[in-house]
């Protein structure tokens, strides 16, 4: 019941999430139009592959570790490292912040520096805010880790509402000052938070952390893996055909990731469970969490099948119509990822083995090398189908794994407990 009970609580909240989150981007989307939703969604990929690049190790580390020892010690040792190593960061993001406008216009294409600059920063509180999350998620606090975890998208949107209906015009750069303000408001709720309930004792143990090393280095190989077989598309189709057309792919992606969500939700509730667990219970969980999260899958695929254009319209206006026919050729290697994202997940909570990084790096090969081929002659359409064959090689080594590594133990395995 404790599964189903955290399960559901997450559920909610990611249901909040995506809610707040839909209707903000169809908010976005709207005002902006396609360009301007192609800025915003090229400052969301910076930061979130900082947060992959410098933070998302330490995360998944802290939920590994803490899922492992729940002592008050030990807390206070992933706390002090993390704020120790955040200290790092912001020298380090001082850096990236002063660089010239001219290299950031070469790494992202029609792009303005202040937008850049703005993604750096939002990096810097999303990281340490991630690494908290980390805990809260290890401890199995699992209203802690929601609220942290929704936090910012109800802010932002709540903040883009205030703004479009007082001022009634929303701007590139006033939709990023929101994010930024939104990911620095509820850092600082979860920072007091999280001190409210744990005496810390702020003794940074670099022996400890770099020996913590190699969970957090093959945590962040794997993350950034996945981040890159699900985003990297829209930073090649801005590279090849503009920020008007990165728009477009970004409103596709963004309903596709609809139907993961839930893959998404339950592998944030059986990373802890997997990480403390060592015998069949792992393993019968696992599936029995795959096979609702594909039928689940299998509904909203068929939904959006059916209803999904004129709801594109609808929402986004007629100017995102195209974004529908990309849409569907994202859907065959979405419902391949929703079964083997789960599996992954169970990879995750034994360590990250090498093939949790070897699988998704051989699905980003595939991807780009069709994305190099297929978009300067099918545009959005062929980045799409480029991602269906990144996700389902993916897909297919993850199931391949999984189907040699049990073969003489799915007799023991209870599908029905």
């Amino acid at each position: 019941m404790g599964f189903v009970r955290n399960f559901a609580v997450t559920l909610f909240s990611q249901g909040m999430v995506f809610v707040a989150g839909f209707f903000n981007g169809v908010m976005i989307a709207r005002a902006l139009g396609r360009q301007g939703r192609g800025e915003y969604g090229l400052v969301v990929f910076l930061a979130t592959i900082l947060l992959v690049l410098f933070g998302e190790g330490v995360h998944r580390a802290n939920v590994f570790l803490t899922s492992r020892d729940k002592s008050d010690r030990n807390i206070s040792n992933l706390f002090s490292n993390s704020a120790a190593y955040w200290l790092l960061v912001i020298g380090l993001f001082s850096i990236f912040f002063f660089l010239p406008g001219k290299l950031y216009a070469f790494v992202f294409p029609g792009l303005r520096p202040l937008y850049v600059r703005i993604g750096i920063g939002v990096a810097m509180f999303f990281i340490f805010n991630r690494s908290i999350q980390g805990i809260f998620l290890g401890l199995q606090q699992f209203w802690h880790y929601n609220l942290s975890y929704i936090g910012p998208t109800l802010v932002f949107f709540l903040l883009n509402s205030i703004f479009f209906l007082l001022i009634r015009h929303m701007t590139t750069t006033s939709v990023l000052m929101s994010y930024f303000s939104a990911m620095s408001f509820v850092f600082l709720i979860s920072l007091l938070v999280f001190l409210a309930e744990h005496r810390i004792s702020f003794r940074p143990n670099f022996r400890e952390f770099f020996s913590n090393l190699s969970v957090s280095s093959k945590a962040t190989l794997a993350y950034l893996m996945i981040y890159l077989l699900f985003q990297s598309n829209l930073y090649l189709v801005n590279y090849k055909t503009g920020l008007a057309q990165a728009g477009l792919f970004a409103v596709a992606m963004n309903i596709a990731n609809l139907i993961q969500r839930v893959p998404n939700v339950a592998g944030t509730v059986l990373f802890p469970k997997v990480s403390e667990s060592r015998d069949n219970y792992q393993m019968n969980l696992t599936l029995r969490v795959m096979g609702v999260a594909l039928i689940i899958g299998l509904l909203l695929a068929l939904f959006f099948y059916f209803f999904g254009e004129p709801l594109i319209v609808f929402f986004y206006k007629e100017t995102f119509r195209p974004s529908y026919h990309a849409l569907m050729w994202l859907f065959p290697g979405i419902l391949m990822m929703s079964m083997a994202s789960i599996l992954n997940i169970n990879l995750w909570g034994r360590g990250f083995p090498l093939v949790s990084i070897l699988a998704p790096l051989t699905g980003v090969i595939v991807n780009v090398t069709f994305c190099i081929l297929l978009i300067p002659k099918r545009g959005i359409i062929g980045a799409a189908q480029a991602s269906s064959l990144g996700f389902s090689t993916f897909a297919i080594i993850i199931i391949t794994y999984f189907l040699w590594m049990y073969r003489k133990k799915w007799k023991s395995i209870n599908f029905g407990r």
